[in-house]
């Protein structure tokens, strides 16, 4: 650890790894301004890959039976990881030693841009469900959660990982369901497509490093307690 004149050992948060910054003394609460440039451009570039799959719906000649034909589905997948990518050079960029360094932090970001890259392929599940009222309903609502979602995780000061962990275990539990059975609003039982199977591989991914994140939180805290334990003796 590196200490500057007249700054006291307890009141520093940052550490550095082979001369470069890290805060995994304490997380921020709030974006740098490139990492939040590189987000917000990022969901930039999924909303348009959205706007022109929903555009495309109205071209009578090139719209698609069931849910995301084989000529939508490379598109849908390729924007996607396009605007999860470009995210990711802002949040590299920033936070390099800490993600080199794991933990806690680290695993905050990947639950970040798994959150994006869900939201990114509901919104296009809502462009499947059109003629759904209910289903649209759903997706339009669950993709604006996830994309809003990627804006707080790394940095909310509240522990809600059991809230994701909820929510994303209950999205991949309704797919096995509609796949299944005809539930009630639905009616139906709804076909297996590339889109979802994508979407349920994210979703089980991000299960597990939401449990993995919360291990990790709770072996820090624990630490932290030992820690302070062994400095008051």
């Amino acid at each position: 650890m590196l200490l500057e004149p007249g700054i006291p050992d307890g009141r520093r948060t940052e550490t550095t790894w082979d001369g470069l910054l890290s805060t995994t003394g304490m997380p921020r609460i709030r974006p740098s301004i490139t990492e939040l440039a590189f987000l917000v451009c990022g969901v930039l570039i999924i909303l348009v890959g959205w706007l022109a799959d929903f555009l495309g719906l109205f071209d009578l000649a090139s719209q698609p039976a069931g849910h995301g034909s084989s000529t939508t589905f490379p598109l849908r997948l390729f924007m996607t990881m396009f605007g999860v990518a470009f995210s990711t050079i802002g949040i590299g960029y920033e936070n390099f030693p800490q993600i080199l360094e794991g933990g806690v932090g680290a695993k905050r970001y990947i639950v970040t841009l798994l959150f994006l890259a869900d939201g990114s392929l509901h919104l296009y599940a809502f462009n499947d469900h059109l003629g759904d009222l209910f289903s649209a309903t759903f997706f339009a609502g669950l993709s604006a959660v996830q994309l809003a979602a990627a804006f707080v995780i790394p940095y909310t000061k509240y522990r809600l990982e059991w809230v994701w962990i909820a929510i994303t275990a209950f999205l991949i539990l309704a797919y096995i369901v509609t796949r299944t059975v005809a539930v009630w609003p639905i009616g139906f039982v709804e076909e297996v497509e590339p889109l979802g199977i994508v979407s349920k591989l994210v979703e089980l991914v991000t299960v597990l490093t939401l449990a993995s994140l919360v291990q990790s939180d709770r072996a820090a805290r624990r630490g932290s307690v030992l820690g302070a334990v062994a400095t008051d003796r």
